[in-house]
């Protein structure tokens, strides 16, 4: 299985595909402002929901950092022990800022909500605490504009759906999922601070932060899945397999593109494994000079596509090892 030889993507390279460094950043100073005013204001009226609300900011921005050392790591180079490069580390720690929105946000926002449940205690002042809400949910709202604008600009379609489907992005899917899960929280807390200050109903304070914590911890679970699929090591899209197999199919010397094997080794960084049948008439040079056509043209068609091994394999062959496989 020939194997082309060619250098991991460089940093520049990195930073026009991808847009998760700005992105996280411009969500760790949002995440810190709103923090603070959080925390100001549930100091003025007590009201656990604003506190929790105040927790959740902070967990976000510390999740943010680990994110940030995450794709930092990521982008060491690759050396002898780490052949493929460091790609997958900032997986890691998507998962790990994911436990801990679960562990340290959930429980903690669950803790301060079973209180005010169980012993309901009246809140104080909430003008402050009303215009903080406010203020947080336009920074947060503005922030959600401005990440998917960056998003949908990175995209070749221009679809920020299909964006984050098929570059499995994981930074910048934790950032967009915990600033969507901070603008319901403060829905949710306004409610609570609304039921226990205008009807009377201090217990609804505690219901609202309950109701965060659930949130946060779904928000965690579903950003810990898409981690440990990443980390065990996902494949790359149908939709990208398929332009890989066109792009291998339009070199002149190649017979057919029978299939592939892919693998995630970075955010947005892919290593496939083409079957290729080359016409039988070729010599050893040509179809050395084939090989590199194709590694050429699949990586302009799919930038993602960081490496590439090329088998040579006969169409029958392809079909029965495929039989095998049952996939």
């Amino acid at each position: 299985m020939p194997f082309i030889t060619q250098e991991l993507p460089t940093l520049a390279r990195f930073r026009r595909v991808s847009p998760s460094m700005s992105i996280v950043l411009l969500g760790l100073c949002a995440d810190v402002i709103i923090a603070l005013l959080k925390f100001s204001a549930a100091r003025e009226s007590g009201g656990s929901a604003l506190f929790a609300e105040g927790v959740h900011s902070v967990l976000d921005a510390l999740t943010e950092v680990i994110l940030l050392y995450g794709l930092a790591a990521a982008r060491r180079p690759a050396n002898r022990d780490f052949q493929f490069g460091y790609g997958r580390a900032a997986f890691f720690w998507n998962l790990v800022a994911a436990m801990l929105i679960l562990a340290v946000g959930a429980g903690f926002a669950f803790r301060e909500g079973w209180h005010q449940y169980v012993s309901p205690q009246p809140l104080g002042p909430t003008s402050t605490s009303f215009l903080v809400l406010l203020l947080s949910f336009l920074i947060d709202s503005g922030f959600a504009v401005i990440t998917c604008r960056k998003v949908v600009r990175a995209s070749s379609d221009h679809n920020l759906f299909r964006y984050l489907k098929r570059s499995r992005d994981g930074a910048t899917m934790t950032v967009l999922f915990t600033s969507f899960a901070s603008l319901a929280g403060i829905v949710v807390a306004a409610l609570g601070m609304v039921m226990s200050v205008r009807f009377g109903f201090p217990a609804a304070d505690g219901v609202a932060s309950l109701a965060i914590a659930s949130m946060m911890a779904a928000t965690a679970l579903l950003l810990a899945n898409e981690s440990r699929s990443l980390i065990i090591g996902a494949s790359a899209s149908p939709e990208i397999e398929q332009s890989v197999l066109r792009a291998t199919a339009e070199v002149p010397e190649v017979r057919a593109a029978n299939g592939l094997f892919s693998v995630r080794i970075g955010p947005e960084h892919l290593l496939v494994s083409i079957s290729v049948a080359f016409r039988a008439d070729l010599t050893t040079e040509e179809i050395e000079r084939a090989v590199i056509a194709v590694e050429g043209r699949v990586k302009h068609h799919v930038p993602q596509v960081s490496l590439v091994l090329i088998k040579p394999q006969s169409e029958s062959r392809f079909r029965e090892v495929q039989a095998k496989r049952g996939w």
